[in-house]
């Protein structure tokens, strides 16, 4: 079973190369095309195309997030748009579904979708926080604006349930664990495995000392939908 699965995600990562290049094409798309920038993250492809941009979600398993089926990568992106809407209800707009083949794709258009990106107004890349930063125009008193907002927005959302498992101590430590199982499984060089023993065990040692914060702050509704 599993080199089936290696070779089907292989195969999944050869489609979405050839999609990606090919949605950098005016042709893909059915508004005015002002221009085509292609933005990687280790998550995601975001193709610039002057009035919209559209995020697409790699075909690709980190533990943390699975996007290594069509349904799966359909489902986030409406995640996505869902919850960051809350904030940038005028940034996120629509699911859309891309039909075609991978070669020739319409965005948004009719038949059975090959693939899904979820569709934003673009904003100008000056925009960014780290832009701000980089011209040193980012001041305590924006930092302490983005705070109260960030605070309002988390003070009014939805709670965790008591009975859910977000929040839960084993919840908070699972990636953790998670991340130090991974780092090992790839650690090459020996000289580099105290140092991840030490750090491993100093996490545990925290965990255990914050295990009742961590509880009552589940038990106190401090665990959102974020």
């Amino acid at each position: 079973m599993l080199p089936t699965k290696r070779n089907d995600l292989r195969s999944q990562w050869e489609d979405a190369e050839v999609l990606v290049k090919s949605l950098c094409h005016p042709n893909a798309y059915s508004h005015p095309v002002t221009e085509i920038k292609l933005i990687e993250t280790h998550i995601s492809w975001v193709i610039l195309t002057g009035r919209y941009a559209y995020k697409l979600k790699k075909p690709l398993n980190l533990g943390f997030l699975d996007y290594t089926t069509l349904a799966r990568r359909r489902h986030f992106c409406h995640e996505e748009l869902r919850l960051n809407r809350r904030l940038a209800p005028e940034i996120y707009l629509a699911v859309e579904p891309i039909t075609g083949s991978y070669d020739k794709p319409l965005v948004g258009g009719t038949g059975e979708a090959i693939e899904f990106a979820v569709k934003m107004h673009q904003f100008p890349q000056d925009a960014l926080l780290s832009q701000f930063i980089t011209h040193n125009e980012f001041s305590p008193q924006l930092a302490e604006k983005i705070a109260h907002a960030v605070a309002r927005f988390h003070d009014g959302i939805e709670k965790a349930r008591n009975d859910s498992p977000y929040g839960t101590p084993e919840a908070v430590l699972a990636p953790m664990k998670q991340n130090f199982d991974t780092v090992r499984e790839r650690l090459s060089e020996v000289v580099l495995i105290k140092p991840l023993e030490v750090l491993e065990k100093w996490t545990r040692y925290r965990y255990e000392a914050l295990l009742d914060l961590l509880r009552q702050r589940k038990q106190s509704g401090f665990i959102r939908e974020c």
